[in-house]
């Protein structure tokens, strides 16, 4: 990669944020899911080139790699990232709450499967997060999670139209 951005570094660190938050909406980190924060590790080494990056890299890289994730370390790794954000600027900003919730969708898919419970934290987040409503395809998305939790738990054929609809939104 020939120079990486500060808008490409705060891209990473935003969908890794997601991904954390992703994958401990059901607060098990399973091994497909500790696949996914290694690859994300893999996919943004380029990005070491930034000293900046270089630094967050260096903090969540060991924690992955030793092969497990538990919730303390979960926990300090939002504490990472959150540092780094705030390091950036990039926490006053609007618009990467698109690459954030990139990430939930990839730590979501990871498990294998969609649970009512991590349906219902996404949700959740969301309703903080209503400014995306009006966009597309979010106005979708809003409306299907609202469907799916009419009966307040996700059923195995909501679980697939979920898991195809992230699968659609993931960059």
């Amino acid at each position: 990669m020939n120079n990486p951005t500060i808008f490409e570094i705060k891209k990473a660190a935003f969908q890794l944020a997601g991904l954390i938050y992703g994958i401990s909406l059901d607060g098990v980190v399973g091994r497909n899911e500790l696949h996914a924060l290694k690859s994300w590790c893999h996919e943004h080494e380029p990005l070491c080139e930034m000293e900046a990056f270089q630094k967050l890299h260096s903090q969540v890289k060991p924690i992955i790699d030793d092969g497990r994730v538990n919730a303390e370390e979960i926990q300090e790794l939002k504490q990472i990232i959150n540092n780094f954000l705030e390091e950036t600027g990039a926490k006053l900003e609007e618009e990467p709450n698109l690459y954030f919730l990139n990430g939930i969708f990839k730590g979501i898919l990871a498990s294998g499967d969609i649970n009512t419970y991590e349906i219902y934290k996404l949700n959740l987040w969301l309703e903080k997060n209503d400014h995306l409503k009006n966009s597309a395809p979010f106005d979708e998305m809003f409306e299907l999670i609202s469907e799916v939790l009419e009966d307040k738990k996700v059923d195995d054929d909501e679980s697939i139209r979920l898991q195809s609809f992230f699968a659609k939104l993931i960059q």
